[in-house]
């Protein structure tokens, strides 16, 4: 990667329980497949050397646990996981806003959230890709200065990995 380029990491969460009495969608854990499931991208990230400079995770228990998984297995610092609400529910429009104001400081950075927003998003950016199934990771290249200057135009589609199910 050029130090001029932008990388972003959309991480689908990994396999989460369902919601039931007493459980907000927001605290839904990771089901145990889904724990397997993300140590298992992680790890193909990892032999790809693949290794986002920062982590940007949804409020949910469910992407922070996929999160905290793939910072432990791509030996990053916990300080390079931030979480934030914003990107819980997030529509597409914010998504992108959300993106154009990241730090320009990091040339690559990896978010975790959810569908349908990851999905819609994923699709604008490279139209073959129309689904991002849990525990899914896509990246897309951008030959630009600045996180403002991203568009669905100048994104390239260079990593997808997927579940195997």
């Amino acid at each position: 990667m050029k130090p001029d380029n932008r990388t972003l990491y959309l991480v689908r969460h990994a396999k989460a329980l369902k919601g039931g009495p007493g459980i907000s969608d927001i605290d839904r854990p990771l089901h145990d497949a889904g724990i397997l499931e993300a140590y298992d991208i992680a790890a193909q990230m990892r032999d790809k050397l693949e290794f986002p400079q920062l982590i940007i995770s949804s409020t949910a228990t469910r992407a922070i646990s996929t999160a905290l998984i793939f910072q432990r297995v791509l030996n990053l610092s916990p300080e390079k996981v931030i979480v934030t609400d914003n990107l819980y529910e997030i529509d597409i429009n914010d998504l992108y806003e959300f993106t154009a104001d990241l730090d320009d400081r990091n040339h690559s950075v990896m978010l975790v959230g959810h569908n349908p927003s990851f999905s819609l998003f994923s699709t604008k950016m490279d139209p073959a890709l129309t689904h991002m199934p849990t525990g899914s990771v896509v990246r897309f290249d951008f030959e630009v200065e600045k996180w403002k200057h991203t568009s669905y135009i100048n994104a390239e589609k260079k990593l997808f990995i997927f579940p195997v199910k």
